[in-house]
Formats: C-alpha cells, sequence, structure tokens
C-alpha cells in the first residue's frame, strides 16, 4: 500500500432506520429508497475520483452492502449497527499498515457530492498529520477527512464540528474548513427534503 494514499470511507446506516425524522412526509417504504438512491449518489461521486486508492462502505445492511459491492467498494460488514464513530475506528483498524494513509469520512446521505469535493479534501490533507472537515447547517460535520487515518478520535453526533476542530487543536494542528453550502444541507427534516428538491440537481435522489 503507498503512504501517502487516501482512502473514501462511506457510513451506511440500514435503510430501515434512515431518515425516522422524515415520516411524516415519507413512509417506511419511501425513506428506506431514499436512502437508498443517497447511497448510490454517493458511491457514484466517489468512484469517480480518480485519486482515490480506493472506497470502504461499512454497514450493517445487506441490500447497502450490495450496492457498495456493486460500486466496486471494499465492503465491512457490521453485525449490528454500531455508530459513525465506531465504524470509523473499525476503518482505521483495518487501514493500520500504513502509517500515513488518509481517509475521507462521507456519509451516506450527500446526494450533491462531486468528485471535485472529494479531490479537494484529499488537496487539503497532502501534508501529515492534516485535518479538513465541512460543517453541516446543524453544527455536525458532513465531511471529515484528515490524515494519518488515526489523526483524531471521531465525534460524530451533536456538534460534533465543534469537537473535531478542538480534538485537531489538541494535537497542534490547525483544522483546514471547507467552505461547501452544497454539501451542508442535511435531508433531515421536511424543509431539509424540500430545499434539496428547489436545487434541481441532476441526481438520482431528485429524480
Amino acid at each position: 500500500m503507498n503512504h501517502r494514499q487516501a482512502w473514501a470511507v462511506v457510513l451506511v446506516k440500514p435503510f430501515r432506520l434512515a431518515k425516522q425524522r422524515l415520516a411524516s412526509v415519507l413512509d417506511a417504504r419511501e425513506r428506506s429508497e431514499l436512502a437508498r438512491v443517497m447511497l448510490e449518489d454517493v458511491l457514484t461521486a466517489v468512484g469517480a475520483c480518480r485519486r482515490l486508492a480506493g472506497v470502504i462502505v461499512v454497514t450493517a445492511d445487506r441490500a447497502a452492502a450490495a450496492v457498495g459491492r456493486r460500486h466496486e467498494a471494499v465492503v465491512l460488514m457490521e453485525s449490528e449497527a454500531i455508530g459513525m464513530n465506531a465504524a470509523v475506528a473499525r476503518v482505521v483498524e483495518y487501514l493500520t499498515c500504513s502509517s500515513e494513509v488518509g481517509i475521507v469520512v462521507v456519509p451516506s446521505d450527500l446526494p450533491m457530492l462531486s468528485p471535485h469535493d472529494i479531490e479537494q479534501m484529499i488537496d487539503l490533507i497532502e501534508r501529515t498529520p492534516a485535518i479538513a472537515l465541512v460543517r453541516s447547517n446543524d453544527g455536525g460535520t458532513n465531511l471529515l477527512a484528515g490524515r494519518p487515518s488515526s489523526v483524531i478520535a471521531p465525534s460524530f453526533g451533536p456538534d460534533s464540528f465543534n469537537a473535531h476542530c478542538d480534538a485537531a487543536v489538541s494535537k497542534g494542528i490547525t483544522p483546514t474548513v471547507c467552505f461547501a453550502p452544497h454539501l451542508s444541507l442535511d435531508i433531515d427534516r421536511r424543509d431539509d427534503l424540500a430545499a434539496f428538491v428547489s436545487l434541481q440537481s441532476s441526481t438520482l435522489t431528485h429524480d
């Protein structure tokens, strides 16, 4: 393995558990289908980024795993949904054969993601150690890149953007914040869904 490589890490919640806060506007089947097509869009984007060593999908969902394999990703199956932080820790362990390999952690619900977005994050972690991230509109983290992969412990959850920045600073690293409005929208609530549809994106999710 080339020590300067970077991997995309796509974290996928079981489709049946996804987007529960949209229950007022989408039934269970529709929420599951929304989760699936968003994953398709994300994997299409990362798969088109030629600078990645590869793509790793972490999931407990067999259907999501099948989508990942169809996109030629390495699939790390979970016996149950273990949460984003534990999933990232598992990937870091998987990649321990290289001390400087980088990762770009990508939630599976960013349908507006483009190959350029991934390339930009790779550029921002070219040196070691480094942290780069994109803030979501609710204070979370919608992209997190780091080199080496174990540079900070992941802190996904409420206010994770500030938590990740604080973790970087505690290691003597100035985090690079990437301004990406098209990636800041979390599709979690009725208004988020309406805002996404209004963008008229050329994605499977919009279709």
